[in-house]
């Protein structure tokens, strides 16, 4: 199979681009080690959805490393960095299913395309490729899976499927919940909102939908960098938390919508954000989403209802509805990976190693999970955390 990407030719600007990753990434860099002489992974073919940028890169480098057949790859909708994509491409041994601007067909086409070379084992961002496999009646199973994201768990909850195989919930892990979501993804949104709008945050109002670990991350940063930060959740619980954390909250979104100025959707689920809403829009609003997929915002039918839809910049759209203007950033993509570089270099080491641990648990057979979504075992997170403690 033939990779996919944009530009073959940006291969060694991608190979250049990694070296800061790769010297950042000590974890990674042990379990390459590691791996190297005890091929734990050996004959295997590996299925990976993931974001396609530079920490991705060094993960899956250890993975060959240690021993798998074939890599294939396909990237996240809205966050592929073609030079890495092009890097990866580069490499016989991978290939990479991936372009800047996929569009949710291609990436449904992508998924089944790599069904079709059977893989044995399938790391998933999303539940992109679980629930591929599900969709159709396959006459093989593989070993297992893992999925890193609250989307995805969500996703495989709300399916139906009788899941055929192991699948490991990284966000279950309270490591990933403490330190990849509470403190990693707040500040990647922060500089993913900076990079793509250059604004203030000092005084600017701004209401963040969803108080999960990611949801609670994010408007905390905000918060510090000294916005007036609005929650909003559909979990009383949730919101008792986010007000007495310092944070206005309401049990009614569109009171809350009409006070804000950005908006930040961190979710989990679909249609967060729709033409309902445009009522209560003030001018000048700015759309955006930190969730895994963009669907959290219905772009779709927001186009579809405004008089007027403008480009003003990379990443940013201006939608009108009469006289009012509303800013959607970076098409709703995940706002810290399509304008930035995602989640802290440190922090996606960690997650990235909780991953990759998973995987050889799941290659080895050598467990005593069940078919179905779990959480990530304590051995793990105690194995990853003992690991960082002593880099």
């Amino acid at each position: 199979m033939i990779s996919i990407i944009d530009n073959p030719s940006l291969a060694e600007t991608g190979r250049q681009r990694m070296r800061w990753f790769m010297e950042q990434m000590p974890l990674i860099a042990s379990l390459k080690e590691t791996y190297r002489k005890e091929q734990p992974f050996r004959g295997l073919k590996v299925a990976i959805c993931l974001h396609v940028e530079p920490k991705t890169a060094f993960w899956i480098d250890a993975i060959l490393t240690g021993g798998a057949e074939h890599i294939y790859l396909v990237g996240c909708l809205g966050t592929t960095k073609p030079d890495t994509a092009a890097y990866l491409a580069s490499d016989p041994r991978i290939t990479v299913l991936a372009k800047e601007k996929d569009t949710l067909e291609d990436h449904q086409r992508y998924l089944e395309m790599v069904m079709e070379q059977r893989p044995n084992l399938l790391l998933d961002n999303g539940a992109s490729l679980i629930l591929a496999y599900h969709k159709k009646q396959r006459d093989w199973v593989p070993l297992g899976a893992n999925e890193e994201t609250r989307t995805g768990r969500l996703l495989i909850d709300d399916s139906g499927y009788e899941i055929r195989f192991p699948v490991i919930v990284i966000d279950d892990s309270p490591l990933k919940k403490l330190l990849e979501n509470a403190v990693g993804v707040g500040q990647s949104v922060v500089d993913g909102f900076m990079r793509c709008t250059s604004l203030l945050l000092g005084g600017k109002r701004i209401l963040v939908i969803g108080y999960g670990w990611c949801g609670s991350g994010i408007a905390g940063k905000f918060r510090a960098m000294g916005a007036h930060t609005s929650v909003y959740d559909t979990d009383p619980v949730y919101l008792l938390k986010a007000k007495v954390d310092g944070h206005h909250v309401s049990e009614d979104l569109n009171e809350l919508i009409a006070q804000a100025e950005v908006i930040v959707t961190s979710t989990g689920r679909f249609h967060v954000i729709t033409k309902e809403h445009i009522p209560f829009f003030s001018d000048g609003l700015l759309l955006s989403n930190a969730g895994h997929f963009g669907f959290e915002i219905d772009t779709g039918d927001l186009r579809t209802a405004a008089d007027r839809v403008e480009a003003v910049g990379a990443g940013k759209e201006a939608l009108w509805f009469g006289q009012k203007k509303v800013f959607l950033l970076e098409n709703a993509n995940p706002l810290n990976l399509s304008a930035g570089d995602g989640n802290p270099i440190p922090i996606m080491d960690l997650g990235l190693g909780l991953q990759a641990s998973c995987g050889v648990l799941l290659a080895s057979g050598k467990h005593n999970l069940h078919n179905g979504v779990q959480p990530t075992p304590q051995e793990i997170d105690s194995f990853v955390s003992r690991q960082m403690l002593n880099l």
